[in-house]
């Protein structure tokens, strides 16, 4: 018998990364997984995307924390600092497990503390190679890891140059989010709109200083609305909304119009891939969903805010690279207008890293990663 855990403190945005994995094992004789999510909107979410994955065996289980922490993750969000106490809190029960299997960083948290862990997984919820943080340093918190489970190559090559974890210990699986949507049957394209304008899908970072929402997402709203000729979705990051409460949520959907506006502080739609597939030019400044948009290579526009290039991320110049860049806000509408004619001169180059980057996006990723975690830990069993 081999028991699992999987940590999803990160929070819902993840669990497409590593749910279907999860599923893929609870369908393997001899192997018991349950899924560690950090609130109980999270469980419900859990538990209903493991039952439409063939998953419904494996078992959920909230962290809980004592009533006044609660009260303050409640108003932090996932991402809350609190997210190392439940680590804490329920180490003991994560660490007597066989294996844990990680989709964010913090769960290294496990391997710091004294005694016995077992061996511990990452699999990344971003795709297109490990990067450096805003500042320029590396994130460490990766080489406490025993083993990766990479999306491409591009996530092997980088993770080895950063000096982060040996080569011997990082597989490439392809993105395990696109083998969950196909077995959902989700990843065709649909309009967004009724009406045959294009849409643009505005999709902004909560990075502090790239993140181009504060500066210009009510701008950018009213400069299309005036200009008429596209649809727009603004779907930023869900990590960006996540401290907002229902009140100012409600206030930016109320935004929305149904004829040419959506905007979205954090549904499933944002999560799922629907508005990657569905938009027709991509507009952002820093996220890896980027990756997943050019699963269909389309046309792509950046907000370079900072005015560098990106030079203090190893992503950046990479991303920007797939579509024209502009530094101001007058210069979006007339980028957006240009989009469409000017892709041809990106499309090659847009194939070239998402396929560096995901590899072959029809992979049953799902399945190959439960493959490799089950030998990973028949092989520690040997050895110990």
């Amino acid at each position: 018998m081999s028991r699992i855990a999987f940590s999803l403190v990160g929070g819902a945005h993840q669990f497409l990364h590593g749910l279907p994995v999860a599923a893929a094992l609870s369908r393997r004789a001899g192997v018991e997984v349950e899924a560690f999510v950090a609130r109980r909107c999270d469980a419900r979410a859990a538990r209903e995307l493991l039952v439409q994955l063939d998953g419904p065996a494996v078992q959920v289980r909230e962290m809980s924390l004592p009533g006044w922490l609660e009260a303050l993750a409640a108003r932090g969000g996932a991402q809350s600092p609190l997210k190392v106490l439940r680590l804490a809190r329920w180490a003991a029960t994560l660490r007597g497990f066989d294996g844990i299997v990680a989709l964010e960083r913090t769960s290294a948290f496990l391997k710091q503390l004294p005694g016995r862990c077992p061996p511990l997984v990452q699999i990344p919820h971003g795709v297109g190679g490990a990067r450096r943080a805003g500042g320029g340093g590396v994130d460490r918190r990766l080489a406490l890891f025993d083993r990766a489970l990479v999306s491409g190559e591009a996530d092997r090559a980088s993770t080895v140059a950063l000096g982060l974890l040996e080569d011997a210990q990082i597989d490439v699986v392809g993105q395990v989010k696109l083998a969950g949507l196909r077995r959902l049957g989700r990843l065709e394209r649909h309009r967004l709109f009724a009406n045959q304008r294009p849409t643009v899908l505005y999709n902004p970072h909560f990075h502090a200083r790239r993140g181009t929402w504060k500066t210009y997402g009510r701008a950018l709203i009213e400069a299309l609305r005036r200009d008429g000729r596209f649809n727009l979705v603004v779907a930023p990051h869900v990590r960006l909304c996540e401290g907002m409460g229902e009140a100012e949520r409600a206030q930016l959907r109320g935004l929305s119009d149904p004829d040419w506006l959506l905007v979205d502080p954090g549904s499933q739609a944002s999560m799922d891939m629907t508005y990657t597939l569905g938009a027709d030019i991509y507009l952002g400044d820093f996220s890896s969903q980027l990756y997943e948009w050019l699963i269909y290579q389309r046309p792509c526009v950046f907000i370079d805010q900072v005015g560098d290039g990106g030079r203090d991320d190893t992503k950046l110049p990479e991303m920007w690279s797939t579509g024209e860049v502009v530094h101001r806000i007058e210069d979006v509408l007339p980028a957006l207008e240009r989009a469409s004619a000017r892709h041809g001169e990106f499309a090659p180059h847009q194939a070239e890293i998402v396929h560096h980057a995901v590899g072959d996006p029809n992979l049953p990723s799902d399945e190959i990663a439960a493959a490799r975690i089950l030998a990973m830990l028949e092989s520690a069993r040997e050895e110990a």
